[in-house]
């Protein structure tokens, strides 16, 4: 086990001889010369720009459609660093027996005293509703004067946590997926100071949540999801990105958006024991802990504000770096240690580019897609990655060389209407890379969910739990359809009008 006393202040190991850069295995990858000039900090993340541009298409080609702008009004805030608490390691297991996994987890779902496969998503009412992957036993959960966004399974399938907004203000209200209409359960409500994006902790105690805050421009909530209503801020500051260990104790965050305030730190989620600084962040944003416990992977800033991936070994100290262009943007594989990265060309802000796999235990990397990826999501059982891209916009997305208004009117006059995004399915063990899918995104798909998809990652499922298929938004026939898109390549199957659907972890 790790303990924050080996480290220095910003997660080095103090033996700097143990640090060294990742062994990658494919000529590919062509990490930019040190020599070569790194974007500003301030511009990192233009990819407001791409959704804006492809909102703007999709408001020419279809009707209706709102968006909440969450994330854009955030100003800096940092956590402070005082003490050194410890994190859980769970022992990991041996290659063979996460290999044996791997192949044996495709055929069988996820062991479970109570099997749930079910998709919840926002109907057109804006209510909460409910159903299954065959199209049946659909439930409506709400109805209110509220309107709902983005609801999130708890992680046993027995409760839907929601954002509930209206003209006095707006809360967090939890669910139960029943065949009639109940009263939402109330557990955070503001008139001013109101919720923007909720993810559960791991045990299902909690629901951590971004809200605005009357000092800073947001901050980090924790509301109790039983017993007596009680919440209370962790952290403040904007941007503001996550992850929550297994064992519900600790969280590694992502805060502040320059040099004098930015942070990659460690929250104790009881409050008791002050937050600890791990890193100056370089150009990512969600920060990710592998499944195991065993190693933290983000992005440090260094000299001449160059960005390295950085993975540190929280069993041995260990820290490996790689240099990367561009933005990063991260997720490990819900099984074992291979951390699949995305990150944009040299001199720009921007995270979309080839899709990369980095083993953490023997440090070998490989290249998965040349594709322009746009995000990606891991299937539960580890064999698959699904990923997004948008071939036709390869050129115009990687362009730096206008200014940020600049680049969207020139990406308004170059997009057409009804762009399509591509869906891949890629198998991580046998390479076989499959496009199944060509769609159009709602207008919160695309403005909400893929430009933070590594941070709704963590919190929002689009696989099924039996790592078969996926559930997306997207617009068809003029309005926004909830559909299931097999991985074997079956037909797609439309399930109910809706958008913002998630699939149950069990």
């Amino acid at each position: 086990m790790l303990k924050f006393g080996d480290i220095d202040t910003y997660g080095m190991s103090p033996d700097f001889t143990r640090n060294r850069e990742w062994i990658m295995m494919n000529d590919e990858w062509e990490p930019y010369t040190p020599n070569e000039p790194a974007g500003s900090k301030k511009k990192r993340f233009v990819f407001g720009c791409l959704s804006l541009v492809l909102v703007v298409t999709l408001l020419a080609s279809a009707v209706g459609g709102a968006a909440w702008f969450w994330w854009g009004r955030q100003q800096q805030q940092a956590a402070t660093a005082v003490s050194r608490p410890t994190i859980e390691v769970i022992p990991t297991r041996s290659s063979e027996d996460e290999a044996e996994q791997v192949e044996t987890a495709v055929a069988t779902t996820p062991s479970a005293d109570f099997p749930i496969n079910r998709i919840t998503f926002v109907n057109t009412d804006g209510q909460v509703a409910s159903i299954a992957p065959d199209g049946s036993e659909q439930h409506t959960l709400t109805d209110t004067e509220l309107r709902y966004q983005f609801p999130a399974w708890s992680p046993d399938g027995q409760h839907v946590a929601v954002i509930g907004g209206g003209s006095r203000g707006a809360g967090i209200y939890l669910l139960q997926d029943n065949a009639s209409v109940q009263e939402p359960q109330e557990r955070y409500f503001s008139r001013t100071q109101t919720p923007l994006y909720l993810y559960w902790s791991p045990d299902g105690q909690y629901v951590s949540f971004l809200a605005n805050h009357v000092e800073d421009a947001i901050a980090l909530y924790l509301a109790t999801t039983e017993g007596e209503v009680e919440n209370r801020v962790l952290a403040t500051g904007s941007p503001f990105y996550w992850h929550w260990a297994a064992n519900s104790e600790q969280i590694l965050i992502h805060s502040g958006a320059n040099s004098s305030d930015a942070r990659v730190a460690l929250l104790d989620a009881s409050g008791e024991v002050d937050k600890v600084a791990v890193a100056a962040p370089g150009f990512f944003q969600s920060p990710a802990i592998s499944p195991d416990g065993r190693y933290w992977a983000y992005a440090t800033q260094r000299e001449a504000g160059l960005s390295w991936l950085t993975v540190t070994n929280a069993e041995t100290g260990a820290v490996y770096e790689q240099r990367h262009a561009g933005a990063l943007a991260l997720g490990w594989s819900p099984v074992g240690n291979q951390l699949a990265i995305i990150s944009g060309p040299p001199d720009t802000e921007a995270f979309y580019g080839p899709l990369r796999l980095l083993d953490a235990d023997t440090g070998e990397g490989r290249l998965l897609s040349r594709e322009t990826v746009l995000a990606f999501f891991w299937s539960p059982n580890g064999r698959y990655l699904a990923y997004l891209s948008s071939p036709r916009l390869n050129e115009d997305i990687q362009a730096n060389a206008l200014s940020a208004s600049q680049k969207v009117l020139a990406r308004t006059q170059s997009v057409q209407a009804g762009h399509l995004l591509r869906l891949h399915i890629l198998d991580v063990t046998t390479g076989d890379d499959r496009h199944v899918a060509s769609f159009q995104p709602t207008i919160l798909f695309l403005s909400q969910f893929l430009p933070y998809f590594d941070q709704y990652a963590h919190s929002h499922y689009l696989w099924s739990p039996d790592s078969s298929a996926l559930v997306l938004s997207m617009r068809k026939d003029g309005e926004n359809r909830v559909v299931i898109v097999p991985v074997n390549g079956e037909p797609l199957r439309d399930l109910a009008a809706g958008d913002m659907a998630s699939w149950s972890q069990q």
